[in-house]
């Protein structure tokens, strides 16, 4: 993965829908180290996420739900929005409701598409984008950088820590309800060699 965010990724709903998966998506986008990947988004995306989160919490304020989508949309930027894009109908789409998501990863001229329903996308002809699945993806990231993946695994764990000192939170654990269960072995490596007590002496990071 090159540096100057020059690989550009297309998130599906399905990776924002996961809190575990959009917090680690954000945090590895915000670490000022990194500048590996840039995240590209289209309303459409935003509107299933936004749609399935609030059909499974029909009681959360619009804070929890819009409010989510928004946070979002600022941190990856409005200048990585895709637009403009068509959907042929007469297309090779083994679900049509991911016409769209394909149709927008052709039309921004993306990388990778970051995707937890890979085997609908990976039937459709000639793909001119890579298609990771969320661990595919994360593994990559600790390939190219493993320093930044264990600075955001290490602020986690203290804003969890901190938040609620008996909580039994496992970053891994976590991860592995979130089907990214390779990433979690990365991440439980990377936690195995810190100072737990160090962590909490430093300044806390707003998450």
């Amino acid at each position: 993965m090159g540096s100057g965010r020059n690989t550009s990724v297309l998130v599906d709903a399905n990776i924002l829908y996961s809190r575990t998966l959009r917090d680690w998506l954000a945090l590895l986008y915000l670490d000022a180290s990194s500048d590996m990947f840039e995240v590209k988004w289209t309303d459409d995306i935003m509107v299933e996420f936004q749609y399935n989160l609030r059909k499974k919490n029909p009681f959360l304020d619009d804070a929890q739900v819009g409010g989510i989508r928004r946070r979002l949309e600022s941190t990856f930027g409005e200048d990585s929005r895709i637009s403009g894009y068509t959907v042929d109908p007469a297309g090779n789409y083994p679900d049509v409701g991911d016409a769209h998501v394909h149709c927008a990863a052709v039309h921004g001229s993306v990388d990778l598409l970051l995707t937890n329903n890979v085997k609908h996308f990976r039937e459709i002809d000639d793909l001119p984008y890579e298609i990771y699945t969320a661990d595919e993806f994360f593994e990559l990231v600790d390939d190219s950088a493993p320093h930044v993946v264990r600075t955001v695994a290490a602020n986690q764990l203290a804003y969890h820590l901190r938040k609620n000192s008996n909580s039994s939170t496992s970053l891994p654990d976590m991860l592995k309800k979130a089907d990214a269960p390779a990433f979690a072995e990365r991440v439980r490596k990377h936690l195995q060699s810190m100072d737990i007590e160090g962590l909490l002496r430093e300044p806390a990071n707003a998450q």
